[in-house]
């Protein structure tokens, strides 16, 4: 609580406070007067039964007007009354407010209401102005003599005597509504800042809630007014704590589970997804925010959402197609309704991306028929010649040798088909340690031609090879990356053609990287051909591959070798007017 709000409190406190002491005042005043009125009432009768009593003791004259006129003065001024002695026709004997010569003159008596009370009931009393004495006055009268009255004797008292004790009550409140203002405003500050002390350190532990510190301890000692509170913000401080820890355990749970994941209400709005989700979906916002399923941009994945809601279908694992970031990816989805206490409060779904499974799992099915296919042609072969010289033609000797030559280069087809498949396998699986070193890009080169020397001057090619002498040395392994580049100067051998085939090998820098370029003037690779040469088993010219020993593995040996090599190999090619590879390797730091 601030200062100013204090003091705005205490202010109120303490009008609060200057009212309540106010009318208590008032109202103590009033029972003041009304006592002091009663008690001069009360005097003022006593001495006028008493002085009654007293005259009826001594009688005196009743025809010596001067001796009752001394009379009645001297009780007048005994008492500080009005006393007054009127005979039974009500002309005044007595008055010690009148001179003696003027009691003729006065105004007869008989016609007052405390005359005609004391001569019926034995005592008279009423209030009225006086036109004797200019003042409102009050008056009591009792009778004389007994049991036949002679007279009536009447006290008067100013009615400003009454109301003198009053005004100086209310004269007096009046001086003290200062100080009465002042203290009840000092009462109500310290009433308003004792109260709010704890209300303060209550409202600093709330507001720290309020902003995820859970540091500090709600005061357990606390005055009534505000016991309920603190215990009403201990148990929230647990229940926050309870729920951050559940929060952030779901939280961590979720973001760790790496299937899709997304929780819909009953309602059908989303109100949870987690880090998978968000990345493969694009959905943004928090984990715990509720969002329509309109936020889905993939329009498959939103029908699908919504007929389950609508139809609260349980679903186990069931593959569907989706676009989402990656590109189109099989999602196996799996449903799971959420009831409690019999009520429907949404569904929660599950969504595994399985395209890379069933990617491989085509892969496997192409494999597998690839390598029955390319070992069914070489082993049918083998066999069908087998049984032909068994049969007798073994006894022909021409025919025989030519028979055995065929099936020795069919069982080289086979052992070349099955070392290409043991490596690649090796590669593809990452379990070949590479060396890297700095490798002469140049003598590479020069190895792979000697080795290929024979096809290249059967088939009459020409050569031209360019290696500049102060090419950069690459990082690589000697060994494998000699398999590449044999691997695609054999290919470029096979495709160009008898006495006509031109091959040209350059190597240049550029970069950080050196080029190595082998250009053919062969039949060439189809636009729709070149995203596929580097499949396993893939083959521009099946005919012509086979014929010259291909397995059909090497362009996809060298693609895992140049990645392994942190490079790349690149083709550019048009139909029927030959191709250039194009092998990309870092050079090597002075370091390696």
């Amino acid at each position: 609580m601030k200062p100013k709000e204090t003091i705005r409190l205490g202010v109120v406190i303490g009008s609060a406070v200057f009212l309540a002491v106010f009318a208590c005042s008032l109202v103590l005043g009033f029972q003041l007067k009304e006592r002091l009125g009663g008690s001069l009432r009360s005097e003022l009768r006593r001495d006028l039964l008493l002085n009654s009593q007293m005259l009826q003791e001594k009688p005196v004259i009743r025809n010596d007007f001067h001796s009752l006129q001394s009379m009645a003065e001297r009780i007048g001024r005994a008492l500080d009354i009005r006393a007054t002695i009127i005979d039974i026709r009500g002309n005044l004997l007595g008055d010690s407010s009148l001179p003696y010569e003027k009691l003729r003159m006065a105004e007869n008596h008989l016609g007052r209401p405390e005359v005609q009370q004391a001569l019926k009931s034995g005592f008279g009393e009423d209030s009225r102005f006086s036109r004797t004495t200019g003042m409102k006055m009050l008056y009591m009268a009792v009778p004389l003599g007994s049991p036949q009255p002679y007279a009536v004797l009447r006290f008067a008292k100013t009615l400003y005597d009454f109301g003198i004790f009053g005004s100086g009550v209310e004269n007096d409140l009046e001086k003290l509504l200062p100080l009465m203002l002042v203290l009840s405003m000092l009462a109500g500050i310290a009433i308003a800042h004792g109260v709010s002390m704890p209300l303060k350190r209550l409202s600093r532990i709330a507001e720290k809630r309020t902003r995820g510190d859970m540091s500090g301890e709600v005061p357990s000692k606390s005055n009534e007014l505000t016991a309920s509170i603190a215990r009403a913000l201990s148990v929230m401080s647990d229940e926050i704590r309870s729920r951050r820890w559940s929060g952030e355990w779901y939280q961590a749970a979720f973001s760790g589970i790496r299937e899709a994941v997304i929780v819909t209400d009953a309602d059908g709005d989303i109100i949870l997804v987690n880090p998978a989700a968000s990345r493969i979906f694009h959905i943004e916002g928090a984990m715990l925010k509720s969002r329509p399923l309109s936020s889905l941009a993939d329009r498959t994945l939103r029908e699908l959402l919504e007929k389950v809601h609508r139809e609260r279908a349980t679903l186990l694992k069931e593959e569907i197609p989706l676009v989402t970031g990656k590109g189109a990816r099989i999602m196996q989805v799996s449903t799971m309704p959420i009831i409690r206490d019999e009520t429907f409060e949404g569904i929660v779904f599950v969504l595994n991306d399985i395209t890379k499974l069933r990617t491989l799992e085509r892969m496997r099915r192409d494999f597998v028929s690839s390598v029955s296919h390319e070992l069914r042609t070489p082993l049918s072969s083998i066999r069908g010649y087998t049984e032909t010289l068994l049969e007798g033609a073994i006894d022909d000797k021409e025919h025989a040798v030519r028979f055995l030559q065929i099936i020795l280069r069919e069982s080289e087809q086979l052992t070349a088909l099955v070392n290409d498949v043991l490596d690649l396998s090796k590669i593809e699986s990452g379990r070949i340690e590479y060396h890297f070193t700095a490798v002469d890009l140049g003598e590479t080169v020069r190895k792979s031609l000697v080795m290929l020397r024979q096809q290249i001057d059967e088939k009459g090619i020409r050569l031209e090879v360019m290696m500049p002498d102060e090419l950069p040395k690459v990082l690589g392994d000697p060994a494998y990356l000699e398999i590449a580049v044999r691997n695609i100067l054999d290919n470029a051998v096979k495709y160009v053609d008898l006495h006509d085939g031109r091959i040209r090998v350059r190597a240049f820098l550029c970069g950080e990287n050196v080029h190595l370029e082998v250009q053919d003037n062969g039949i060439g690779i189809s636009q729709q051909d070149l995203g596929r040469i580097f499949e396993r088993f893939y083959r521009v010219d099946k005919a012509r591959s086979r014929q010259s020993g291909g397995t059909g593995l090497g362009l996809s040996i060298v693609k895992h070798i140049m990645l392994a090599h942190r490079g790349n190999v690149e083709v550019r090619s048009r139909l029927n007017q030959g191709s250039v590879f194009s092998l990309i390797l870092p050079v090597a730091s002075d370091k390696a």
